[in-house]
């Protein structure tokens, strides 16, 4: 179904201009969704003007996509570092002085066993025969085989190099998600989820996690079961985006998230009443976007 069918189907206060498709929800919240790669769109959106961003990049060599440009299938850690990290630095940018980013990341493995054969169950978006990851070289950095590659603190020391000030290493700790199919080490059930400030002083609110009465930097959330409609992306579940917009976006604030996916970042953030903007390099991201958020 192509975009103008869709409008004409679900609402008709949408306003669209090349690459860009804009709306209101019916709580008068507005949104935005941005075709495009993230480093480039971002420049082109008005400094010191988002709250807080809350974001997932594509993992280091775990999926394909099939867009060009994309982040994430780069040769070595060290190119995937330093572009993601520019992307970071175009979003601090793009933060008021008091704002938050959260950055959910994933660990990636070196396995420099050669080419990967067969499915997985978790996506068909999986990366399979000769990744640099399965290569020899021990992708730009010589580590050894089957050693885990240590990305999220990777980006996160690289980016505390750029003026980002890390105040938070939360766990998100992926409760009852699908076990790892490994025999030699312990399976994994968490990924990172960093807290960044543009500035020293920042706007945050524990109160939540008070309330909760919970560990305030171990979030046990069951991971998002896969999207129901074909969609083949890999979003966060909305718990966490929840969390992250309560704790670090107050009321009325505008959000950010340049690698939009599916949108759960947008859809939390219209049912908090929060303006948001989401960027995608992915048309069919994009399409399905606009198609969720054209609902409420």
């Amino acid at each position: 179904m192509s975009i103008p069918q869709i409008f004409n189907e679900l609402k008709s206060d949408i306003t669209t201009s090349a690459n860009s498709w804009r709306g209101v929800s019916a709580s008068n919240t507005r949104w935005e969704v941005l075709e495009g790669d993230a480093q480039t769109v971002l420049t082109h959106l008005e400094d010191s003007s988002f709250d807080c961003c809350v974001t997932s990049p594509p993992y280091y060599n775990l999926r394909d996509y099939g867009v060009e440009n994309q982040i994430g299938l780069e040769e070595t850690i060290t190119e995937y570092v330093a572009k993601l990290t520019s992307v970071m630095d175009q979003v601090r940018k793009k933060l008021k002085t008091d704002g938050l980013l959260f950055l959910n990341i994933g660990d990636t493995y070196y396995s420099g066993k050669g080419q990967s054969q067969g499915t997985d169950k978790k996506s068909n978006k999986r990366r399979f025969g000769l990744r640099p990851v399965d290569k020899s070289g021990g992708v730009g950095i010589g580590i050894q085989r089957k050693s885990v590659i240590g990305v999220p603190w990777r980006v996160a020391i690289e980016m505390s190099k750029t003026d980002w000030v890390l105040r938070s290493a939360i766990i998100w700790h992926r409760a009852r998600g699908l076990p790892e199919a490994v025999l030699d080490r312990p399976r994994r059930s968490y990924e990172y989820v960093f807290m960044f400030a543009k500035d020293r002083k920042y706007y945050f609110n524990r109160q939540p996690l008070i309330e909760k009465n919970i560990d305030e930097d171990v979030w046990t959330i069951p991971p998002r079961p896969k999207l129901p409609d074909g969609i083949d992306t890999a979003p966060y579940p909305d718990e966490l985006v929840q969390r992250c917009i309560d704790i670090g976006c107050r009321e009325g604030g505008t959000v950010l998230d340049p690698f939009a996916g599916s949108g759960t970042t947008l859809r939390v953030a219209i049912k908090n009443n929060r303006p948001v903007t989401g960027i995608d390099l992915n048309p069919e991201f994009c399409r399905y976007m606009v198609k969720e958020l054209s609902k409420y």
